[in-house]
């Protein structure tokens, strides 16, 4: 067999592990929510049980105080460090209590956007993507047509 051809279907199968891969690695589901279903919005939880082993001070005393959220919604913080922040929502009374890698805060700018690359991380990484692929491109064509 053509070891070329081999080289080619091992580069295949890593290629569809990874991608297989990358459906388990890509939630943001908290670890502390040991039953939730998915809600109609995206990356939110609406929340059956908890397991309090796995929470941090501040959260435990949220639960203590207000109990279990009905929801809870991941977001990024709005920054250059782009913190993962899990928001808790009690739908009666209304209340939407925020944690930023685990410390309760009262305020926090949030985004959307679930990307942990800030917007100069992704215009570095676009760039050097075109560049990359810019120098690929020439190589090919150098190869092909000139030598």
């Amino acid at each position: 067999m053509n070891p070329l051809l081999r080289f080619k279907s091992i580069w295949i199968y890593t290629l569809i592990l990874a991608f297989l891969g990358s459906f388990f690695a890509c939630g943001h589901q908290p670890s502390y929510l040991q039953q939730g279903k998915t809600a109609e919005v995206s990356e939110r939880w609406r929340v059956e049980k908890i397991d309090p082993a796995r929470l941090s001070t501040d959260e435990k005393s949220v639960l203590e105080t207000f109990g279990t959220p009905d929801y809870i919604r991941f977001f990024r913080k709005r920054s250059l460090e782009r913190e993962k922040v899990y928001a808790w929502i009690y739908a009666e009374p209304a209340r939407f209590v925020t944690f930023i890698e685990g410390k309760k805060t009262d305020y926090a700018v949030l985004d959307e956007d679930l990307s942990s690359l800030n917007d100069n991380q992704k215009d570095m990484l676009f760039w050097g993507e075109v560049t990359v692929g810019t120098v690929a491109a020439l190589g090919l064509l150098y190869y092909l047509f000139v030598k």
